[in-house]
């Protein structure tokens, strides 16, 4: 029984591999989600970004702080039409981070802040 277990388990963990590849972007850069959206750090702290990933019409941004800004004060990337955007590039690293979906009507609705280091 303890055999099977460990052979569904490592054919999970390769049909796994299979489907998503094996991609630094995906297995190293940090990530917040907020439903099916999500916001981003890059791998090597430099880039933020936000996915919209649900079909729903709302337009979904991150929140973020680089170590330049002052607390308190954020910068924000959105994207409106259902795909992936981010910020530029930088030498002052991206540490913390959430992602929001932008609701008409409704306070929006936001991950908790996360930390990168």
């Amino acid at each position: 029984m303890r055999r099977r277990t460990m052979r569904i388990g490592a054919a999970l963990i390769g049909a796994t591999t299979a489907l998503l590849g094996v991609n630094s972007a995906f297995g190293s850069s940090f990530y917040v989600y907020q439903g099916s959206d999500y916001a981003y750090i890059t791998s090597n702290h430099q880039i933020a970004g936000v996915c919209d990933r649900e079909v729903d019409g709302f337009s979904v941004y991150t929140n973020y702080y680089r170590t330049i800004d002052p607390d308190g004060s954020y910068r924000r990337v959105e994207e409106k039409g259902g795909l992936c955007n981010s910020s530029g590039s930088s030498s002052n690293v991206v540490w913390k981070i959430r992602a929001c979906e932008n609701l008409p009507l409704a306070p929006d609705a936001c991950s908790s802040w996360k930390e990168h280091h």
